[in-house]
């Protein structure tokens, strides 16, 4: 978690240090790694809603007055976290909220947004999806209610990308803020990873094809080997760091969700597949599908090259 040096928080409606865990994750890191942290809230213009207030006050006035009410909330938060000596600023902006909060990482160069789950929608709402689909660094979403230390953390990789450098770095940037998070908060740290026989069922199942049970089990044992080994380079790299790794033969899509509910994972680390180089083109089926499944906060990265599609 030491290479977070500029983190942005979203605050949204609550920007009490003391009761808004993402504010507070942020304090903590910002302190230990000597960060500068950054206070966002973006102001939705009324253009839907500046009827109800027409001969009482412009959509221009009636803005300004909100971001002037969040400019002094903030303020409050900002002097009570600048007490504790860290470096902290604030900034509002008006627009969509995703939007401008990214364009706030483009500009501002942050390394890692940290804001609650939207509790309007669940767990993670439109808004979320949004930042981890387009987001260029990493996000992390805080389930409201849970508790401010994580105990136990999930990394799930692909092992299937380890054929790929960019593969191989975006699980290698997976079980590195994995296992310093787990570090960072003296918590328990699992290693998970799924894996399957491509065209399994069509084996079993073609009418065409006549493939004994003896033969599609080996290449069963075969492909579970493979993976073990793929499983087991991986940890190899990571020796100074202590984790139980799960090699667990399945679709991730339930593969992780059912090991998230079984172990009471609290914070889950993964990737958002894509391919570097298409803009927007981020959260794959699998990865959706899981953030959909779970009841935990997140951790989502991104593959190396990665462009935001907002500019």
């Amino acid at each position: 978690m030491q290479r977070f040096k500029n983190i942005l928080v979203v605050v949204e409606d609550n920007c009490d240090a003391d009761t808004n865990p993402a504010i507070a994750r942020a304090a903590v890191l910002a302190r230990r790694n000597e960060a500068r942290l950054t206070l966002v809230d973006v102001v939705t213009t009324p253009s839907s809603a500046i009827k109800e207030y027409k001969g009482i006050i412009s959509a221009d006035e009636l803005t300004e007055l909100m971001v002037t009410q969040r400019k002094k909330e903030l303020s409050k938060t900002c002097a009570a976290l600048q007490e504790d000596k860290i470096f902290v600023t604030t900034k509002i902006a008006t627009g969509r909220g995703f939007i401008e909060v990214i364009r706030e990482v483009l500009q501002g160069g942050h390394d890692l947004v940290i804001k609650v789950a939207d509790r309007e929608h669940g767990l993670f709402g439109g808004s979320d999806f949004h930042l981890m689909r387009k987001c260029p660094c990493p996000v992390w979403i805080v389930k409201p209610g849970r508790a401010q230390n994580c105990r136990k953390i999930l990394a799930t990789v692909d092992l299937a990308m380890e054929a790929e450098d960019e593969g191989r770095a975006l699980n290698a940037l997976i079980m590195d803020l994995g296992t310093s998070l787990a570090r960072w908060e003296n918590a328990e740290l699992h290693l998970l990873c799924c894996w399957e026989l491509y065209g399994e069922s069509a084996l079993r199942h073609s009418a065409f094809l006549n493939v004994s049970e003896e033969r599609i089990a080996a290449l069963l044992d075969e492909e579970q080997a493979a993976n073990q080994r793929r499983l087991d380079q991986l940890a190899g790299r990571y020796t100074g760091a202590a984790f139980d790794k799960h090699l667990i033969k399945g679709d991730p899509d339930t593969g992780i969700p059912d090991f998230v509910s079984r172990n009471g994972i609290d914070t889950v680390v993964m990737g958002t597949l894509g391919r570097s180089g298409i803009p927007g083109l981020l959260i794959g089926n699998t990865a959706e599908t899981v953030l959909q499944s779970i009841d935990t906060s997140v951790i989502t990265v991104k593959p190396s090259g990665f462009e935001s599609p907002i500019r």
